[in-house]
């Protein structure tokens, strides 16, 4: 099996939200997405096949759409190292309807080639969460990606996360460094495709210093704190994200 998709995969923890309606016959009706500015209502992340050094918790969702319709993007293309994230939002009718979608995809793993880029995609409901890893050009990740896509092409409204998660990974000792600008930088360490990381959140004044430095560098700069080397990668946190376990 494809190596991401083997550390990726994701049981599935329940199926397809189905409610019975308590009308004569017991006709069953589409699945509701759940509702709430913090609640996950799905989320496509895509990830190539060699990863960043840092691993999944480096990499921003593409799309993270919410219970109260806000739908957060991630920009494609270089950004100075520091993540862009627009917020857009969809109408109840068109949220109901692309998380039928991602409802409907389906549990098991998608087939790809040997370390191709993958897509994962989450949908959150009222009884938990089920993710699901396709190759990158299945057809039904396709087309929820064109899907999400249309509803992200309005007028530029930019998302300013209030936390973000610095993922540090330990870098060639002999390469020219920059002292980190703030007290520390390693954080709790990381487990998965992480593994060998760590993660730091920062908020308000040290998170402003922190992309200060990085957007000053485009991203590229080695970083030297606690007497060692490392590389850096700023990974917002979204509305559902409290800290790096959520990453």
């Amino acid at each position: 099996m494809h190596r991401l998709l083997a550390l990726l995969a994701v049981p599935a923890v329940l199926a397809s939200t189905v409610t019975v309606a308590a009308c004569a016959g017991g006709d069953r009706s589409e699945p509701e997405p759940p509702t709430g500015a913090t609640t996950l209502v799905l989320r496509l992340s895509e990830l190539p096949g060699l990863l960043p050094p840092g691993g999944v918790a480096t990499v921003a969702p593409r799309h993270s759409l919410f219970g109260d319709g806000r739908l957060i993007s991630a920009a494609s293309g270089p950004t100075g190292g520091w993540p862009q994230l627009r917020v857009d939002t969809v109408s109840t009718e068109d949220l109901r309807e692309l998380f039928r979608t991602a409802a409907a995809l389906p549990d098991e793993p998608g087939t790809a080639a040997p370390d191709g880029p993958v897509v994962q995609v989450v949908v959150g409901t009222s009884g938990g969460r089920r993710g699901v890893t396709l190759a990158r050009d299945d057809a039904a990740a396709t087309r929820l990606r064109a899907d999400l896509a249309r509803h992200s092409g309005g007028p530029p409204a930019p998302y300013e996360p209030p936390a973000v998660a610095i993922v540090a990974t330990p870098a060639d000792p002999a390469e020219p460094a920059r002292p980190w600008p703030l007290p520390t930088l390693t954080g709790e360490p990381l487990g998965g495709t992480s593994a060998g990381s760590t993660c730091l959140v920062l908020r308000s004044a040290e998170l402003d210093a922190a992309r200060r430095a990085i957007e000053a560098t485009d991203g590229d700069a080695r970083w030297s704190s606690a007497g060692r080397v490392w590389q850096v990668a700023a990974r917002p946190l979204l509305p559902d994200e409290t800290g790096c376990a959520d990453l």
